[in-house]
């Protein structure tokens, strides 16, 4: 039996790590970050990605949270998708119960993965939609900057993919950009693999 994957390069090593070693994984697509911007266009893009290797597997592994528009998304499909019924890609990394606490330790918190510190700045001008404003002549980083005020406090979260002191770098330099204060905390989230372990289940029931 034998089980795709379709996930957000945004959690690629905390993936890697859940998948290696498994025999049932015979196909792994990676998407782009930041298709969450877009909601409508996300979903799509992820419907089309599954109907393009689900003749090749008997369940699909959904690497994404809710992110505003999958929710329900199992339930269009005919061969079963699985994936973690959290909001997003920080509460799946980190769990929903820390997410709230460190947000009632400061509620002014930027979230960041490892993924997300290599997404670094871009992906703050794809969430804010000001991208386009490089080809007009426009720094949308001093724009960013002004609508960023809300924010106080960048958390790295170490997920145990290794390479800390490069994540931590550029950590540092987004919070740096920001104007933010940089802390850390390390999670043991158990998500990715509790949802992939569904996945196995499913491939060894009888038919």
């Amino acid at each position: 039996m034998r089980i795709g994957v379709v996930a957000c390069d945004i959690m690629k090593r905390e993936l890697d790590r859940a998948l290696w070693g498994v025999p049932e994984v015979t196909e792994v697509v990676y998407l782009q970050a930041a298709l969450h911007v877009n909601p409508a266009k996300m979903k799509e893009t992820i419907k089309k990605q599954i109907e393009s290797i689900r003749g090749g597997v008997d369940v699909i592994f959904l690497g994404y949270g809710f992110c505003q528009s999958l929710k329900g998304i199992e339930e269009e499909f005919d061969i079963p998708v699985i994936f973690p019924q959290m909001d997003d890609c920080i509460s799946i990394l980190l769990t929903p119960e820390r997410r709230g606490e460190e947000i009632e330790k400061a509620a002014g918190t930027w979230f960041m993965t490892p993924g997300w510190t290599e997404a670094g700045e871009d992906m703050v001008f794809k969430e804010l939609h000001i991208e386009r404003l490089k080809g007009l002549g426009i720094d949308p980083l001093e724009i960013a900057k002004e609508l960023f005020t809300a924010y106080r406090r960048g958390l790295y979260i170490d997920t145990g993919v290794g390479d800390n002191e490069y994540f931590i770098a550029r950590a540092e330099r987004f919070c740096s950009f920001f104007d933010l204060a940089l802390e850390q905390t390390v999670s043991s989230s158990t998500v990715l693999d509790e949802t992939l372990q569904r996945c196995r289940l499913l491939t060894r029931k009888e038919p």
